[in-house]
């Protein structure tokens, strides 16, 4: 009996033990089982954020479209997204939304397109049954019109410049032609890629419609095919409309009423002074010149260019002679914004003229520390003079002299002129014309710097650049003598 109570708790002991080993192996066993048994990687699914587009007829999207979607992954994470329109093309991306541009075939105006989306998970499975969503659009017509910013003044002098503007929500590159009238007649297609147009009279004597050049951008050689419609002396509308792949076209734009005043004479005149328009015109009178004029003061400078490169340096390619005064007046040019004297904005244009042989006489005045680099050498003139010219007098009793005495000597009517413009030239091409007898304002000492106030410059021998930094107009001393300088120049050197 002692022997049995001494045992019973060791084998109670024993069974527990091996239950306990027991359970450990089972429940290590059945875990490596289950480790060796994981379930395969499931694949991520997709949905676009609508289900369905109804709709039709007008109602229809037009081809750009913003569109959303994304996806879920049961054991894993979405890294990315292939979209398609065929389901064998795919584009990859990261993102859950983009803007579709859709192209619409040529000849048509409505498509449906289809639209498939699937998604990546971090281990390279993709969605086997991508979201679809088939997305009705149709085609929208294009939009033409002028700009607000390069418009037409209601006169042009030679040259009608102005800026088209096409768009299309579909790509412009949907749009086939960009055409304009003149007047309501035929169409003209315009070069899709040249927005600046300028329009110029092909026959300057006609007496009713005439046809007209297309100049592009800054070209100075017009297009080939010429437009019918312009009147000259009369007031003319330029309409504007576009066509896009589909056929479909644009609502027709129209551009201000302009008049387009014609060429009469071989001599243009272009006045930038108001005080000095009378005295000039008196005096072509009287050497019996006969010339066209374009005010570039009137209105505060309305019928200036607003770019210059073009439409100016076009009106002076059909003249032979010009007569170009102004002063140190800037002008806000509301094209560009520059604030610019008018020697400034023509500077380019005048050298382009003379190179081209065209002749020249300018008049004009500056303050002496005004910045020349914008026409240094364009016009015959290098330097102004070191010393403040502001100070330089041409006393009434003193002369404007000439290099060559087949021009007349000048003197002015007023008791003293102040602020005589006296400059220094490039000897290499350019020559002295006339040098003035001046005076310091101290005491009329001799003025003691340079006292050259017009230059010259000949082409194959002959005088075509003149000169001066002074107003012609106040050398009236002797009003003959100013007379003779104008007969001399455009009758007998510039012929």
């Amino acid at each position: 009996m002692r022997g049995a109570l001494h045992c019973a708790p060791f084998l109670n002991f024993s069974v527990k033990y091996s239950i306990s080993i027991l359970l450990i192996f089972l429940l290590l066993f059945f875990s490596c089982r289950e480790e060796g048994e994981l379930k395969e990687n499931q694949a991520p699914n997709t949905t676009f954020s609508l289900d369905e587009i109804n709709v039709s007829g007008d109602r229809r999207l037009n081809s750009i479209v913003r569109l959303s979607w994304y996806g879920t992954d049961q054991d894993g994470y979405v890294k990315g997204y292939e979209i398609s329109t065929d389901q064998t093309n795919w584009t990859y991306t990261t993102s859950q939304d983009s803007v579709f541009q859709f192209s619409i075939s040529a000849g048509s105006d409505t498509v449906d397109i289809d639209l498939y989306a699937r998604a990546i998970d971090n281990n390279d499975l993709r969605d086997p049954t991508p979201s679809y969503l088939r997305i009705p659009i149709k085609n929208t017509p294009p939009v033409a019109s002028f700009s607000e910013d390069l418009t037409l003044p209601d006169t042009c002098f030679l040259v009608a410049t102005t800026e088209w503007l096409a768009t299309d929500l579909d790509g412009v590159e949907t749009i086939t032609e960009v055409l304009i009238s003149l007047n309501g007649k035929a169409w003209y297609p315009l070069n899709k890629s040249q927005n600046i147009i300028s329009i110029v009279p092909e026959d300057f004597n006609a007496t009713d419609t005439t046809s007209a050049f297309i100049y592009y951008d800054s070209r100075k050689t017009p297009a080939p095919q010429t437009i019918e419609g312009l009147v000259l002396n009369d007031t003319n509308r330029i309409y504007l409309k576009a066509i896009d792949q589909a056929g479909s076209e644009s609502m027709i734009d129209t551009s201000n009423v302009f008049y387009m005043k014609s060429k009469s004479n071989d001599l243009l005149v272009v006045g930038g002074v108001d005080a000095a328009h009378g005295d000039y015109e008196t005096i072509m009178d009287n050497v019996n010149l006969d010339f066209d004029f374009l005010n570039l003061t009137i209105d505060n400078g309305a019928y200036q260019p607003l770019l210059w490169n073009i439409t100016f340096s076009l009106q002076l390619s059909f003249y032979d002679k010009l007569f170009f005064y102004s002063d140190e007046t800037a002008f806000t040019n509301p094209y560009t914004n520059l604030k610019l004297m008018l020697i400034e904005f023509a500077a380019a244009s005048l050298q382009e003229y003379a190179n081209s042989g065209g002749k020249y006489l300018i008049s004009t005045s500056f303050d002496w520390d005004t910045n020349i680099e914008g026409f240094r050498g364009v016009l015959p003139i290098e330097s102004l003079s070191a010393k403040n010219y502001g100070d330089a007098r041409l006393y009434g009793d003193s002369l404007v002299l000439p290099e060559d005495m087949a021009y007349p000597e000048l003197s002015t009517s007023a008791f003293v002129l102040t602020g005589v413009g006296v400059f220094n030239i490039d000897s290499a091409d350019t020559e002295v014309f006339y040098q003035g007898q001046l005076s310091d304002r101290n005491f009329r000492f001799p003025w003691p710097d340079t006292e050259i106030v017009a230059s010259a410059r000949r082409l194959n021998g002959n005088l075509n650049q003149i000169f001066f930094l002074m107003q012609l107009y106040e050398l009236d001393g002797d009003p003959a003598k100013l007379d003779a300088l104008f007969h001399q120049i455009f009758n007998v050197e510039f012929n």
